[in-house]
């Protein structure tokens, strides 16, 4: 097997647990996902995405994930309401905590925050490398993208930790669970991922430890309103 080949067996699912899982087009555009795209010789898929794509997308992404049952609650770091809170009040919100974002559009418009302390997003662990939240057609929030990379193995630990138990707490035990995150476990390999996931019919919680290239150890949290 090439080495072409082999990053071609581990990076596409990858690459369809960073699209089928969220939805979403906005976390494609981490600059941990370009080189593993880069080296399949795929495009950058969000520079001409459209509204009507990216609902697209969305429906077909929410189709494996929604459930029958409503959640118990639809947490979400930094008392952000999902199908409530709007751009505005985001941009308050790091204005407020002294947080650098930019606005960004891809079909939907996000917003994106860099170097997030973890404390301002209730969140256990290290800053956050990237936060992207998620607004619909409507203005409002549809999803919460918490990204870190590049961490050491106590500081994975606390990341997953963190957001494993406080979903445990309030959601119960995940609805799927796949693969050992473990610091050892993950850097045994290129692109060893473990994930937990909590569904809903209204509600979509995921989160993600791999080895990326490029990224090294990464957690990935994505909070999700699951409502079409």
């Amino acid at each position: 097997m090439s080495p072409r080949s082999g990053l071609r067996r581990y990076a596409l699912p990858s690459i369809a647990a960073f699209t089928v899982a969220i939805g979403l087009v906005g976390a494609m555009h981490l600059k941990a996902a370009r080189p593993v795209l880069a080296m399949l010789g795929v495009p950058c898929p969000v520079d001409n995405t459209t509204a009507e794509q990216v609902s697209a997308l969305r429906a077909s992404g929410l189709a494996h994930l929604r459930a029958v049952k409503f959640a118990p609650a639809r947490p979400v770091p930094g008392g952000f309401v999902l199908d409530a809170t709007t751009p505005e009040e985001a941009r308050q919100w790091a204005h407020e905590n002294r947080i650098a974002c930019e606005d960004v559009k891809h079909g939907y418009s996000y917003l994106r925050c860099r170097g997030v302390d973890a404390n301002k997003l209730g969140l256990a662990g290290p800053p956050v490398s990237e936060l992207w939240l998620s607004f619909g057609p409507n203005g409002h929030l549809i999803g919460v993208d918490v990204y870190r990379r590049g961490m050491s193995a106590n500081d994975t630990t606390a990341a997953w930790d963190g957001a494993s138990y406080a979903l445990r707490d309030v959601l119960g035990v995940p609805t799927s669970t796949m693969g050992d995150a473990s610091p050892a476990v993950l850097g045994g390999s290129p692109l060893q991922t473990a994930r937990l996931q909590w569904r809903f019919s209204d509600y979509v919680a995921i989160v993600t430890a791999s080895n990326l290239p490029y990224a090294g150890l990464a957690v990935r949290e994505q909070y999700m309103s699951s409502r079409l």
